[in-house]
Parts: structure tokens; C-alpha cells; sequence
């Protein structure tokens, strides 16, 4: 009987320990996930120092896959796919790749394969919108256009990531505005008083020159006419 007591005091203390005993924590490791960016511009020179103030230490192009080692405000210190690194502004980089592009110029070629000799297959507009399908480290760039659904090449140099401003000429200040053309305006029609001549006034003689009747002219001489014959006169005898 002694044995069944000391068999339910064992199994009641057992009991009691692995009621209050505490879980045993294991913490996992801590996993840092790289983030990695594309460059979003078409061409970007990464600097040797942040704020922009060091000298160039990589070139880049545009939708590169780079890794972020390190961020110090809105600069990130970035490393290339073949261990070169550099600083580049949140601005010049994206979470995704840049799919949209701008034509930047009037008569763009698209060509059906990449290089000069590639047949054209349309001319382009300045800002058409086009979708990025591929590029060739030769500066390259295989896009579809919105605007007609082509499909064709164009050189990177021919393409930007923000649409072109087109701006007009205004004119500098101190320049004066071109003046409106010139009108012919009719001259007023004279009044009575000024087409009538203004009467001379006699000027009082200083007793120098000429007398009144010296001074004016001569009356002009009358010719006169055809004497008339009287009846009789210069008859035959």
C-alpha cells in the first residue's frame, strides 16, 4: 500500500513540475533582404561621395539593376551586378523599371533592326509616347509606339524619360515689341480759316526805302482792240 502512495505523490509531483516549468524561446535568425533598384534615367554617372560633391566612380544606364549597400538621406550608395559602386539620388533610381519613354526630336527613325543601315519602318513625332520592349548594350532601344502600334528600333540618344518642353521665344527685357504694320491715316481736310491765305499787313515804311507810288508796280499797258470803220470809208472810187 506504501507503494501506490509513493507512486501517486511521485506522479502528482511530476505533475505539478511540468505545470509550472516555462517554454523554452528560440529566436530565429534575423534575415536582411537586399533591395535593389533600377537606374531611371538614361544615363547616370554614380558619384565617389553623397550630396553630389565627388567625382564620378561608375556610369550607368538606364533600368541597370543595382543593390543598395547604404542610405544617408536621399542619397543611396549603390553597387552594379559587377561589383562597381557609387552614390545616386533617390530621383535617378526606381523600385521598378522604366517602361514609358519620349521621342525627343521630329523625324525620329524607327528601324526594323538596330544600327545606321536598318530599313525605316515609320518617322516619329517629337514626344510620341513609346513602351520599352528591350535595349542593346550598343545604345539601341527595341520600343512599341502608342501612338500607330509600330514596333521597331531607335537610338537611346533619341528618347527620354520625361516629355519635351517646347519652348517659344519671348523677348528680352529692354527689347522693344515688334511694332504692328504701319497704316496709311488720312489727313484731316483743311477748315475755311486755313485754306484762306491770312491778309499781309502793310509794313510802316522807315522813310529808307522806296516811295508808296515808286514802289508800286506799273499798271499793265491794254492793247487795244480793232478800230471800227465807219460806213463809207475806204469804198472805190
Amino acid at each position: 500500500m506504501w507503494k501506490s502512495a509513493w507512486l501517486l505523490g511521485a506522479l502528482a509531483l511530476s505533475f505539478f513540475g511540468c505545470a509550472t516549468a516555462e517554454p523554452v524561446r528560440v529566436e530565429a535568425p534575423v534575415v536582411e533582404r537586399a533591395t535593389y533598384f533600377y537606374v531611371a534615367a538614361m544615363e547616370l554617372s554614380l558619384k565617389s561621395s553623397p550630396e553630389g560633391t565627388g567625382g564620378d566612380a561608375a556610369k550607368v544606364g538606364l533600368n541597370d539593376r543595382v543593390q543598395q549597400v547604404e542610405r544617408r538621406g536621399s542619397w543611396f550608395l549603390v553597387r552594379t551586378a559587377d561589383g562597381r559602386q557609387g552614390w545616386a539620388n533617390d530621383r535617378d533610381v526606381s523600385l521598378r523599371p522604366v517602361s514609358d519613354l519620349f521621342v525627343r526630336r521630329w523625324g525620329a527613325r524607327l528601324q526594323a533592326a538596330p544600327g545606321e543601315k536598318g530599313k525605316t519602318v515609320n518617322r516619329l513625332r517629337q514626344n510620341d509616347r513609346v513602351q520599352l520592349v528591350d535595349k542593346d548594350p550598343q545604345g539601341w532601344a527595341k520600343v512599341t509606339v502608342a501612338r500607330t502600334g509600330d514596333t521597331g528600333w531607335l537610338e537611346l540618344g533619341d528618347l527620354s524619360t520625361a516629355q519635351v518642353v517646347v519652348r517659344t521665344r519671348r523677348s528680352k527685357p529692354g527689347e522693344p515689341a515688334a511694332a504692328p504694320p504701319a497704316t496709311e491715316t488720312p489727313e484731316p481736310a483743311a477748315t475755311p480759316a486755313e485754306a484762306a491765305p491770312a491778309p499781309q499787313q502793310a509794313v510802316p515804311s522807315s522813310g529808307l526805302g522806296p516811295k508808296a507810288a515808286e514802289a508800286a508796280p506799273p499798271p499793265a499797258k491794254t492793247t487795244p482792240g480793232p478800230r471800227k470803220a465807219k460806213p463809207g470809208m475806204f469804198e472805190p472810187f
